[in-house]
């Protein structure tokens, strides 16, 4: 649980998130706006079950920027 609390933490995270409240994460025009290599390196290190059981918010915004 420890990598999740640091994928919950990691700044790139906290922006998307906090962009998302604003409205604009879901305009795929700004997903390139963030620098996601660390934090996808870091959510492709856990384990399926680790993302399966990962916050549903963490879960979404991981989806969206990989998509």
């Amino acid at each position: 649980m420890n990598t999740i609390n640091t994928i919950k933490n990691h700044p790139v995270m906290i922006q998307v998130l906090k962009d998302a409240y604003g409205g604009i994460m879901y305009n795929v025009a700004n997903r390139d706006k963030y620098d996601t290599v660390e934090l996808l390196a870091i959510w492709d290190s856990l384990t399926a079950s680790e993302r399966e059981n990962a916050d549903g918010l963490v879960g979404g915004a991981i989806n969206f920027l990989k998509s």
